[in-house]
């Protein structure tokens, strides 16, 4: 497995060229794992990446998936690549986004790739030496992650599950506190439950996860209230609680303590919190983003209050694949009590530390995806890593503050000052800037404001982009943003002023909307043709609904369709009108964000000018259909009377199947068929024996046109007096208006090809357009191509349907 080419693999035949390549095969095991797999990873990275200019003409073809049985065949690698390579680039169907779906990998992320590769074939190895490698690689990970984050006295467990740690580490707990656990399982706590503490304001899923996997009961939970200054555990209220349980008989076991945790980032007091677990034998695991803050430090002080610990570097330095790793402290001995009875102390102490080690299958080593990314990074860029995240938490935390927000979390770390000790700086730092817009000195800001947090939280993640913000919703605060470069993207320097001109603009944004809310309220209500309407999750000045005088008692869909033909009306004027539904399901007027130069008296009277424009072309629509209604009743009873009374004057012979086709042959009637046209303008019928007699006269076999349209054009020069098709208005033709071919037929059937280029036609706003279809029904529709621009913004339902299989 050398280093050799794509020739010399495919040869079997020994040369002298290969046998330096065969010595170093022997000498590094990994050494062409390592080739294949940054070939395997380029080749990915390539094909998704790569922008070729002809292939926007052409369709990704969507992923084909066999719902037979799959019995695979022996294939080669190559052939394995390319079926990898279509299933990580093809589109899935159900899938909107067409971004890459790989991310580029740099050398340090190649080597955490490689490792699991190399980890894989430890399963090779002999057990025994499979082993002793593993603890060797898992030795070194450990003491250089505990010189990394300052810890002393741990032992590590490395793990794939960010929770699984905690897990082992409760369970090793459950083993030394009841050492029958083992022999009664539950039975063993039955008389005596144990307790786990945590703060109301952790993650719920947390302590769920934790008695899930353990098989405890939730009433194991006992949630610790939040300080009154609102940030981190009541410490005073946990010790009554622990009093409590003890008093109660049952056993309290582990406390959850957080700094710098999602989603506010507040912190713990270590100090304390630690003396108060040793004091009441309490085990105290902490985790947190905050303990990456001695990684960012050059403090040489190193801690060991927490009893067990979780790090997620993963996340930390941006690397995928690397484990999570939970520091713990071997318990003491078990102290003899009821519980141990029949129990030796050693072996209870062995059994819990068993608990808790499970190591993963023979050959494999957890560490060894930390291990070659420290060696591939090296230990300077790492530290650099962290500060480098803990300073852009520190200037987000500036810019919001300076932008009028209300910072809720703690100050960012990594800056303390000298006399300030590292657990200290732990406790009260943060790694994440949590924020809100909300109303000066309130607790919790009222429900509008979650929609305006929304709001801004949506616009900073489509527009200011080159950061990661999270919205959060919180049980005491609403509706959150959230920014942690510790788990997402770094705020650069060349990228500072841009985000924070951003922040500012749509910050002006809120303050406006809030500032003139209450006056637009004051003015509907004024307005006898509005009707303010509670639009749910709108973060907007609000709805409002057009109610004209009159139409108090209307049906409610005809109120529903005046109010969305109004909307489309406005937003010919303005897009940021829009329409919604109200609390009560009907449609209204939704007016967005504004600024603070915004005229709400001119927006409303916007409104109801379009609105009365609106319900007069509507009122105009529904009498145009009451003239159709009854000049089609009208006209079904004339031809009726009509063709009843030639029913006598022709005779029944004429109405007989088969003989009246002889006798119309034999003799035929001398008056055209029955018909009528209406006239609009007045309501009146009109016969249509002109148009029937030009085309018994006029006819042609051998001309479609002369026949069909010819005949109307015909009779309409006859009607208007002129031969001229561009004067034939309403004025001179009894109420006809003939359009111009080019509201119809805008591209001539010379150019119909113009539909399926990328360039835009020379064309005013058709009603109609018509594609030559008898031209055209072989052309291929490119992505980019007019005919398509058009179907995505007539037809956007079946144009998004189709999705890239558009025009096939």
């Amino acid at each position: 497995m050398g280093d050799a080419s794509a020739s010399d693999t495919e040869s079997n035949k020994p040369s002298p060229i290969n046998e330096p390549h065969l010595e170093l095969q022997e000498r590094r095991p990994f050494g062409g794992l390592e080739f294949q797999v940054s070939e395997v990873v380029e080749r990915l990275e390539a094909g998704v990446n790569a922008q070729d200019a002809a292939d926007d003409e052409k369709k990704r073809e969507p992923r084909k998936i066999s719902t037979g049985f799959f019995e695979p065949e022996e294939t080669p690698m190559d052939e394995i690549l390319k079926i990898l390579e279509e299933l990580v680039i093809k589109t899935d169907p159900s899938c909107e986004s067409l971004e890459p779906p790989l991310l580029p990998t740099d050398a340090v992320t190649r080597a955490a790739i490689l490792s699991h590769s190399i980890s894989a074939l430890f399963g090779r190895l002999e057990r025994s030496h499979a082993a002793r490698l593993g603890t060797h690689i898992a030795s070194e990970t450990t003491r250089w992650m505990a010189h990394m984050f300052r810890l002393s006295d741990y032992n590590a467990y490395y793990h794939q599950e960010q929770l699984e740690g905690l897990v082992r580490v409760t369970r090793m707990l459950l083993h030394h506190r009841y050492p029958r656990y083992l022999e009664d399982g539950a039975l063993a706590f039955a008389n005596r439950l144990p307790c786990i503490y945590s703060c109301v304001a952790s993650p719920l899923g947390i302590v769920q996860h934790l008695c899930r996997q353990l098989g405890l009961p939730l009433a194991c939970v006992r949630p610790v209230p939040v300080n009154p200054s609102g940030r981190g555990m009541d410490i005073d209220a946990l010790e009554r609680l622990c009093d409590e349980d003890v008093a109660a008989n049952r056993t309290p076991l582990l406390v959850l303590g957080e700094v710098g945790a999602p989603p506010l980032g507040w912190g713990t007091p270590l100090y304390t919190l630690g003396e108060i677990c040793a004091r009441r034998n309490l085990h105290l695991h902490v985790r947190g983003h905050a303990l990456a803050l001695p990684g960012a430090s050059l403090k040489e002080q190193t801690y060991s209050i927490p009893d067990s610990l979780t790090l997620t570097p993963g996340p930390w330095f941006g690397v995928p694949g690397l484990p999570t790793v939970t520091f713990y402290k071997i318990p003491e001995s078990v102290t003899a009590n009821d519980q141990s009875k029949g129990v030796n102390a050693a072996g209870a102490r062995e059994g819990a530390v068993a608990a808790l080690s499970g190591l993963c299958a023979a050959g494999r080593a957890a560490a060894l995806p930390l291990w070659v990314m420290a060696r591939a990074a090296g230990a300077p860029a790492l530290h650099g890593a962290l500060r480098a995240a803990f300073r852009a938490a520190r200037t987000a935390y500036t810019l919001v503050a300076a932008a009028g927000l209300t910072v809720l979390s703690e100050r960012p770390g990594g800056d303390e000052p000298p006399n300030i000790d590292i657990v200290e700086a732990v406790s009260q730092a943060s790694a994440c800037v949590a924020f809100q817009f909300a109303p000066p000195g309130a607790e919790r800001p009222p429900p509008y404001y979650d929609k305006l947090n929304s709001w801004l939280g949506q616009v900073l993640q489509r527009e200011a982009d080159m950061i990661s913000i999270e919205v959060c919703e919180t049980e005491s605060h609403g509706v959150v943003l959230r920014y942690c470069p510790l788990e997402g993207s770094i705020l650069e320097e060349d990228k500072i002023e841009s985000w924070s001109s951003i922040l500012e603009a749509q910050v002006h944004v809120l303050h406006a909307t809030v500032a003139l809310r209450e006056p637009f309220q004051q003015r509907v209500e004024q307005n006898p043709c509005l009707r303010l309407v509670h639009v749910p999750g709108w973060a907007g000045l609000g709805g409002v609904r057009y109610v004209p005088p009159g139409w108090e008692e209307a049906p409610l869909e005809q109120l529903n369709s005046l109010n969305r033909q109004l909307v489309e009306t406005l937003r010919v004027t303005d897009g940021a009108f829009s329409c919604g539904d109200g609390d009560d399901q009907m449609a209204c007027v939704r007016f967005g964000m504004v600024t603070a130069d915004t005229d709400v008296d001119e927006l409303l009277d916007l409104v109801v000018a379009a609105g009365r424009e609106v319900e007069e072309s509507s009122k105009a629509l529904t009498d145009m259909s009451e003239v159709l209604k009854k000049g089609i009743e009208a006209a079904q009873a004339d031809i009726e009377r009509e063709s009843l009374e030639r029913l006598w004057q022709e005779g029944l012979l004429r109405r007989v199947p088969v003989v009246g086709r002889v006798v119309s042959w034999w003799a035929p009637s001398a008056a055209p068929p029955v018909g009528r046209r209406l006239h609009l303008a007045s309501g009146t019928l009109q016969p249509t024996d002109d148009i029937y007699r030009d085309f018994e006269l006029n006819y042609r076999g051998d001309l479609w046109a002369h026949n069909g349209p010819g005949v109307i054009t015909r009779v309409l020069k006859d009607i208007c007096s002129t031969t001229s098709v561009t004067e034939m208005a309403a004025e001179k033709c009894q109420g006809f208006e003939v359009f111009s071919p080019k509201l119809f037929h805008p591209i001539s059937w010379m150019d119909a090809e113009d539909y399926f280029k990328a360039t835009q036609p020379n064309v005013d706003d058709p009603y109609v357009y018509h594609v030559w279809n008898k031209l055209t029904h072989n052309m291929v529709v490119g992505k980019n191509a007019f005919y398509a621009r058009l179907a995505a913004k007539y037809c956007p339902s079946i144009y998004k349907l189709y999705g890239d299989s558009f025009g096939l």
